[in-house]
């Protein structure tokens, strides 16, 4: 399979193909405990719901660093395992992300949300995707030398799955300057990001990012693995809507 532009591209698993097939040329990786084809498969969480619900401008679509793949040489054996309802349930990165996309939605819903609570997974997982920047995966801890290297390396594949998700909302779950400049290149100059990074703090920010002309607002938060108090999570995001 072979595409001489990504945005011939329509589908994820098309994508993910060609992307996999570009890491495994990389003359320069040095790794022996995850395999040069390792590769973490993401994106809708379900398709059809995700594509059924365009119309309500409420799509939300987390980015986390990577894939954890501490004693796997092939992370994830190439599923998505947030699929899986009885899976994802068990993991408290992603019971926290249904737990976070329940106040977002009331926000979009025009109310103000003060306690966090789980829902059914059914009832959202429509208005919800998922990708990792790194789809080789890496460690329990991250390393963000190697992960800012990747995040340049491959920001036209991540955009082109951004791009083929289109989301109406990003939450950046600890990758936010990944994406934002190392991805998306909003500073014009390296003194340009580190002056915006000293004048605020990384949390409880947004960007308002040009996505192949559309505009999609991208938060900063808390990743969904931290140890914070649940009332964090719920003061973080319903103080970023208050500045929308």
């Amino acid at each position: 399979m072979k595409y001489n532009n990504l945005d011939d591209i329509f589908y994820l698993e098309d994508l993910f193909i060609v992307w996999q097939a570009e890491q495994a040329k990389e003359k320069e990786y040095k790794n022996d405990k995850v395999d040069i084809r390792s590769f973490s498969r993401d994106g809708f969480v379900d398709e059809k719901m995700w594509v059924y619900s365009f119309l309500n401008e409420k799509r939300v679509l987390y980015i986390a660093r990577e894939a954890n793949a501490t004693g796997q040489r092939l992370v994830d054996d190439g599923s998505f395992y947030l699929k899986d309802e009885e899976s994802s349930r068990k993991k408290r990165i992603f019971q926290r992300i249904i737990a976070i996309q329940n106040i977002i939605k009331a926000r979009l819903d025009g109310n103000i949300k003060n306690e966090y609570t789980y829902s059914d997974f059914n009832e959202i997982k429509k208005q919800i995707a998922f990708m990792n920047i790194n789809k080789r995966g890496g460690s329990s801890s991250t390393d963000f030398k190697q992960l800012n290297k990747y995040a340049e390396k491959y920001k036209e594949f991540i955009k082109r799955e951004i791009e083929i998700i289109n989301p109406d909302y990003i939450i950046c779950c600890g990758s936010y300057w990944q994406i934002i400049d190392h991805v998306y290149d909003y500073f014009k100059s390296k003194k340009e990001w580190e002056n915006r990074k000293k004048s605020e703090p990384d949390i409880d920010m947004y960007y308002k990012l040009n996505i192949k002309g559309k505009i999609v607002p991208a938060f900063n938060v808390f990743h969904p693995s931290a140890i914070k108090r649940n009332q964090e999570y719920v003061d973080l995001i319903n103080n970023i809507f208050d500045k929308l």
